[in-house]
């Protein structure tokens, strides 16, 4: 069984200890699921907060446990992509070494915010963690209800940024990409990977689209294969440190699967258009929640 059931049943929501929290974390898995199969998104970004504030699990569990959870809902996803030759290869690698790098990065600056930001204690940890996901959700809900274009005429940011060397990506068509310009955006992509948990499909998708130039089915396809090699070293770093508890990534998984189905039918009832501006409003109305949730609390914590 996995080590941190004990943990997880001291810090949960009493009445969700034992049977009920892993019947709560599959319907989290579901809604999740849900979002997958309506936005392609990984979910990280919602179900790593809904962890903590609904089920009461600590901040660093659910991020590690959320990446492993993200490294199966990737390998799923991926291999349709693949088939469909919506991977452009080159690119993959060359973000992945930014990315992969920019998630062990962000576990150890997760750890100095512990120390330094928080002074160890863990209510101010998940306050500072809760603050950061309501930033992240807003940048979120802009970035899709923005709803970023393919790049269509002359060359790509990437491919017009003054510094080499450069590579070809065949695959997209693209020459002269900056090398350093790439493995840079990974590697900041990858930091936000491991701090906060989420695989960052939803910023590799617009920047492959926006700086680098490939096309949208482009974008997704090789974004998932970023995403699931970032998500592969966050989840290594962090299950050595005993972070990740593949208990609750299972769960996930269970519900995930679900919900992707659902979600992929509803996906396709409706309109792009109607589905980019509902799930802004999804993310919007969730960050609009998490932040009366730590008002709250911080109202509380401050009462004599």
């Amino acid at each position: 069984m996995d080590a941190l059931i004990d943990v997880l049943n001291l810090h949960v929501q009493a009445d969700l200890a034992g049977p009920m929290l892993w019947v709560s974390l599959v319907f989290i898995g579901l809604g999740v699921g849900v979002l997958t199969g309506l936005f392609g998104v990984g979910g990280g970004f919602l179900a790593v907060p809904a962890m903590n504030i609904l089920l009461g699990i600590p901040y660093e569990i659910a991020i590690g446990s959320s990446l492993n959870f993200i490294v199966g809902t990737s390998i799923a996803g991926l291999g349709k992509h693949i088939r469909a030759k919506h991977v452009e290869g080159k690119t993959v690698f060359v973000l992945a070494i930014g990315s992969m790098v920019g998630a062990v990065l962000g576990d150890m600056l997760q750890d100095v915010m512990i120390v330094h930001l928080a002074r160890g204690d863990e209510v101010t940890f998940d306050n500072i963690m809760t603050g950061l996901f309501i930033v992240l959700l807003l940048l979120t809900a802009w970035v899709v209800f923005a709803g970023p274009k393919e790049h269509h005429t002359g060359l790509s940011p990437m491919q017009r940024l003054g510094v080499g060397p450069r590579v070809d990506l065949p695959g997209a068509g693209l020459l002269g990409v900056s090398l350093p310009g790439m493995i840079l955006t990974g590697l900041g992509v990858g930091v936000v990977t491991g701090i906060f948990g989420i695989g960052g499909g939803v910023l590799f998708v617009p920047i492959l689209l926006l700086l680098v130039g490939l096309s949208a089915h482009q974008a997704v396809g090789t974004s998932l294969g970023v995403v699931l090699l970032a998500s592969i070293a966050g989840t290594i770093k962090k299950g050595y440190a005993g972070k990740v508890s593949l208990s609750v990534a299972m769960a996930l998984l269970l519900g995930s699967a679900i919900g992707v189905q659902l979600g992929a039918w509803l996906c396709v009832k409706l309109h792009a258009n109607k589905l980019r501006r509902a799930f802004a409003g999804i993310v919007l109305i969730s960050a609009m929640l998490m932040a009366a949730s730590l008002a709250k609390d911080l109202i509380t914590q401050s009462s004599p």
